[in-house]
């Protein structure tokens, strides 16, 4: 079974600041799906708690899932920056076990789609099903990629993606992406490249 990709490094560090979920305004869409069925909600793939913070200010019973150490221990000092004391677990969509059930679970953004094998999103979705109350849903948005199919393109080089703005010290991230698709498996490959830089353009980190 192999491991899903995992946010880490640069790119754990860039995260709120330079993907594009992290000002994708997707959250009023949860928040209206969990007002329809109140309860315990389980985030699935918290990542930084672009989702989980803001319902854990709101006074929702919260906690958190994600495979990534780096990326939780960012969640964390969110999470206390806001004097917020919420669940977080590291662990794997396809394996995760709490022992508890929840009302709502939340897989944010894409990252059902990280899941490759028809085998691990099977398995992912009996884990769901195990921590689901009775009348609990499954919120589960996917992504698909009209832009790249209807170019006509099988794939694009690197180019520049997004800039973050620059800190106190005139420093940036920026992130390049290239993708590659393969309309007959059905599967988008991302070629993903992040940089640090300090005030004069220089490569700090890569």
């Amino acid at each position: 079974m192999r491991k899903p990709y995992e946010y880490s490094g640069i790119e754990a560090a860039s995260y709120d600041l330079i993907d594009e979920l992290s000002d994708f305004d997707d959250y009023p869409f949860y928040r209206f799906l969990i007002e329809s069925n109140p309860g315990r909600v389980l985030d699935l793939g918290c990542g930084t708690g672009r989702i989980l913070s803001r319902l854990a200010e709101e006074g929702i019973e919260v906690a958190g899932v994600d495979s990534s150490v780096e990326m939780l221990d960012i969640c964390r000092t969110k999470l206390s920056s806001l004097e917020l004391d919420v669940p977080l677990e590291q662990g794997d969509l396809r394996s995760f076990n709490l022992g508890s059930k929840f009302d709502t679970l939340l897989i944010p953004g894409f990252t059902f789609q990280l899941l490759l094998d028809s085998r691990d999103m099977d398995a992912c979705l009996d884990r769901c099903l195990s921590h689901l109350e009775p009348a609990g849903q499954l919120v589960l948005p996917t992504y698909f990629p009209w832009e790249m199919l209807d170019s006509g393109l099988a794939r694009k080089p690197l180019e520049l993606r997004r800039k973050s703005k620059r800190d106190l010290d005139g420093e940036r991230f920026v992130a390049w992406q290239g993708w590659e698709i393969d309309r007959v498996s059905q599967l988008l490959h991302l070629l993903n490249r992040f940089q640090h830089l300090d005030s004069s353009g220089r490569i700090l980190t890569e």
